[in-house]
């Protein structure tokens, strides 16, 4: 077989000159030409100017150049600032959106963190960007916080979890717990029992934090596993799952999937504890009617703040807990409100007799008065009586169970998969969610500000685009 030159020329000269603008060589489709549409950028010089000396030093780089970088890198989910700007030297279209000429030179990689050292660290503009995207959504009226979604995520944290070691720390205090406590010794006292003193630490060894080195009681410390590497995570285990060092992400969104709310937190703080300061701190702002959350957040406490702003928390069905068996339940007693007692199957009364420090009231009867009882071997387990036991709030429990099984109440929750559940899969499968990429509580939250900012930003503009092509399709 003999080679046969080809009669039409394959390669053409790569050394000749044409002349084409930036914009033409950027499809019309192209999702930074929506992202651009958007919204005007022009915000960011409004945040950023005071940390700018314009007196003293060299040119910087242009804000917005610099904050349109790190929307690439989450839009596009890159693992790091180095491959968007190493993908910007040949891709048209990052230059374009960036402004950068054909012939510009690519900011250093290094630039924006810099910057965050610098300039950045420690002020409000990241929140302030998060907030500009969310006001640009709500002069649209798209945003309906009326109903929120509200649930946590892990993201793995940048931190060897074989680098770790235990340290005695200093607890981290419950600043809402107050109310409960001043019910609690109420109570107690309308029973004739003595209040707690809820401070009364005088007895306790003392033992200093290995973190901060304060002298602090030992009541009022924990033992944790922290990492070596990022000081801040938080050792992360749930069920079979493997042990690792991550930060947990508190989000809330309305119907319609807009990022309304967010908030950054070590691992190993439970969901439940982490909400009151989320919700108090950022989502109380928008002012919701209905919360529509996991079951990890339908305690005693939440829902009593929650009934403070007349907000309804829906939760799902939770499966009772411990083993079957023939004893009788809670569920057997019939609780009077107005003579504050329980009534057994047997007619005979549990009258309260003490409350626990976190608000579970004990009612008790003694074995000698179900001496005649059909059922005794059923009911008494212990030694000389029977104790159920209700929560002061237990009243809100009951009606968040009304109202779980409501009409709306189902109808809300299953909007949940339709709405939070797709953000965080939307997040870890096309945003870069699933890690982090620095390390440090407060950089955390601040790069986080920006990812949902993105995620917000990219639903908007494709929104835009949608409406633009209806209206066009309808002439």
């Amino acid at each position: 077989m003999f080679y046969k030159k080809p009669t039409k020329q394959i390669y053409f000269d790569r050394n000749q000159s044409q002349f084409v603008s930036i914009d033409e060589l950027v499809p019309q489709d192209h999702l930074v030409r929506y992202v651009e549409a958007a919204i005007d950028f022009h915000f960011i010089y409004h945040h950023t100017q005071p940390l700018y000396d314009e007196t003293l030093g060299r040119p910087c780089l242009d804000p917005v150049i610099l904050f349109k970088i790190m929307l690439l890198n989450f839009l596009y989910g890159k693992n790091s600032v180095r491959a968007t700007l190493e993908e910007t030297k040949v891709n048209m279209a990052y230059r374009w959106f960036l402004g950068l000429g054909v012939h510009d030179e690519v900011p250093h990689y290094s630039t924006f963190s810099q910057n965050y050292i610098r300039r950045f660290r420690g002020t409000k503009v990241f929140e302030h960007i998060f907030a500009s995207v969310l006001n640009r959504i709500m002069e649209h009226k798209l945003l309906d916080s009326s109903l929120l979604f509200v649930d946590g995520t892990h993201v793995k944290a940048s931190a060897n979890k074989h680098k770790r070691k235990k340290m005695i720390v200093k607890a981290t205090t419950d600043i809402y717990k107050d109310a409960i406590e001043q019910e609690v010794n109420q109570y107690r006292e309308d029973i004739g029992r003595n209040p707690f003193d809820y401070n009364d630490d005088d007895d306790t060894p003392e033992v200093q934090d290995e973190e901060t080195g304060e002298i602090i009681s030992k009541k009022k410390s924990t033992e944790q596993t922290k990492s070596i590497t990022d000081k801040d995570a938080g050792m992360y285990v749930k069920g079979e799952k493997e042990r690792q060092f991550a930060y947990v992400d508190q989000v809330a969104c309305d119907k319609y999937g807009w990022i309304v709310a967010h908030q950054t937190n070590p691992g190993n703080i439970h969901d439940a504890k982490a909400f009151l300061p989320f919700y108090n701190e950022v989502v109380s702002f928008v002012k919701p009617s209905v919360i529509c959350a996991d079951s990890a957040y339908v305690t005693p406490k939440i829902l009593h703040r929650l009934s403070l702003d007349n907000v309804t928390l829906i939760g799902p069905y939770q499966r009772p807990k411990g083993k079957k068996t023939s004893s009788l339940h809670k569920s057997d007693f019939t609780y009077q409100l107005e003579i504050d007692a329980y009534l057994c199957p047997n007619q005979k009364w549990l009258k309260p007799y003490n409350i626990t420090r976190d608000g579970q009231v004990e009612y008790k009867i003694y074995k000698y008065e179900c001496a005649d009882c059909p059922m005794k071997d059923r009911c008494i387990k212990q030694a000389t009586h029977k104790t159920v036991q209700r929560h002061l709030y237990e009243d809100l429990l009951l009606k968040a169970k009304q109202d779980r099984l409501s009409k709306e109440g189902k109808e809300w929750y299953k909007q949940r998969k339709h709405t939070i559940e797709r953000i965080f899969a939307q997040g870890k499968e096309q945003h870069g969610l699933r890690h982090t990429r620095v390390r440090g509580l407060q950089k955390n939250r601040d790069y986080r500000s920006l990812l949902y900012a993105c995620m917000n930003l990219k639903k908007l503009a494709l929104l835009f685009q949608r409406r633009e092509e209806s209206s066009c399709y309808s002439y």
